[in-house]
Parts: structure tokens; C-alpha cells; sequence
């Protein structure tokens, strides 16, 4: 749950692997002034600490990172390493490791992203390296690398999508940052039965 990474293999195949980068929610843990017994816990033990939602999907050379809340996102990989991004919506929480990696050097990464216009900050406008796409359309699968992905609306504060993610053997659902799901993301779901949820932060 840290930055240090959990994995986790997705469809029983080593070479297949979902990594956490982080899981916590924008307050992370510990929170701030916070006395409970967890916070507590984690301010003494780095393995308790829960740092921004990112995620990796990984299978035979193809990178995928699944939202961009943590930072140092330009340290922890290679020029040419990430071959997209997938960004649930625009909070800060969730896109600020993008900030330093756009000025970096080399071949673009496409970055794909829900229909809002307002974006977080300046990210459009100064875009660097980072290639925003058109927002996928909801509901449409499409291929990227070994992945075929489907986006659905989720519930937030802002404009918010998840990702049903095929992959040989099994399928991936990543729902972060949704406060209940859309009735239409409900009878989606119930009609593709997932392998692996991963449900809010």
C-alpha cells in the first residue's frame, strides 16, 4: 500500500502482474493530527503507511500505469518504460506525480483520461511529454497492447471514470474514487463478472 509497491499477480501468471503503488485516499496514512490506533501505527511502521492511488499493469515488456498519484513517478521509471496512463479523473491526488514527469526527455506517453475540460492546473496547456488523448468513449472496449480496455462512469466530486481491463484469463475492474456506482455501471458490470476489484481508494 505504500510506495514501495504490493503486487499482485492478475490471472495466475507471473509475467501478468498488477503492482500497488499506493492506496490511500487524498488524507493518505497517517492523516494529519490524526491519534487513532492505525495512524498511530503507520507513523512507526513504513508498512502501515498509505501513500497516493497509483497502480502498474505489467505483462511481457508493456507498462500501464493506472492512475498517477504518487510522486517521483520520473525517478521510478525508465525513459520509454510507460507505454500509457489510464487517470480515473483530475483531483490532485491523482495526477500529481505528472507534474515533474512532463518535463522529462524522450518519446511522448499517452495519457487517457475522462471528458474534463477542466483537467488539474496547467496539465493541458503545459503538457511536456505527457500526449493527452481524446477521452475514450464510455462502454467501448478498445485494445491497448495486451489489454482491451473498457471505460465506465463512476460517482465523485468530479468528472470520474473506471476501467474494465480483459486480459487472457480473467478481468480487472479498477473503480477508484467512487462514492456508489452508476446504475448503468452496475448492469455493466453484472453482465462482465470480474476476477479482480479493485474498489475505491
Amino acid at each position: 500500500g505504500n510506495s514501495g509497491g504490493v503486487e499482485a499477480p492478475v490471472g495466475g501468471c507471473c509475467m501478468r502482474q498488477l503492482t500497488f503503488l499506493g492506496t490511500g485516499d487524498a488524507r493518505q496514512v497517517p492523516v494529519f493530527g490524526c491519534e487513532c490506533a492505525a495512524c498511530q501505527r503507520a507513523r512507526y511502521d513504513a508498512r502501515r503507511q498509505r501513500g497516493p492511488c497509483s497502480a502498474v499493469l505489467t505483462w511481457d515488456g508493456d507498462t500501464t500505469l493506472l492512475d498517477a498519484g504518487q510522486c517521483h513517478l520520473e525517478q521510478r521509471f525508465s525513459p520509454g518504460e510507460l507505454n500509457r496512463i489510464w487517470l480515473t479523473h483530475y483531483h490532485m491526488d491523482h495526477v500529481q506525480g505528472l507534474f515533474p514527469l512532463r518535463w522529462g526527455m524522450g518519446a511522448s506517453i499517452p495519457v487517457f483520461g475522462p471528458a474534463d475540460p477542466a483537467g488539474c492546473d496547467d496539465l493541458f496547456k503545459h503538457p511536456g511529454i505527457l500526449a493527452f488523448q481524446a477521452p475514450p468513449a464510455l462502454f467501448t472496449a478498445a485494445d491497448y497492447g495486451p489489454w482491451r480496455m473498457t471505460p465506465v462512469p463512476l460517482q465523485h466530486s468530479k468528472i470520474t471514470i473506471g476501467y474494465v481491463v480483459d486480459y487472457e484469463g480473467g478481468r480487472l475492474a479498477w473503480l477508484c474514487d467512487t462514492c456508489g456506482l452508476p446504475a448503468e455501471t452496475l448492469a455493466f458490470l453484472a453482465q462482465q463478472p470480474v476476477t479482480h476489484l479493485v474498489l475505491d481508494c
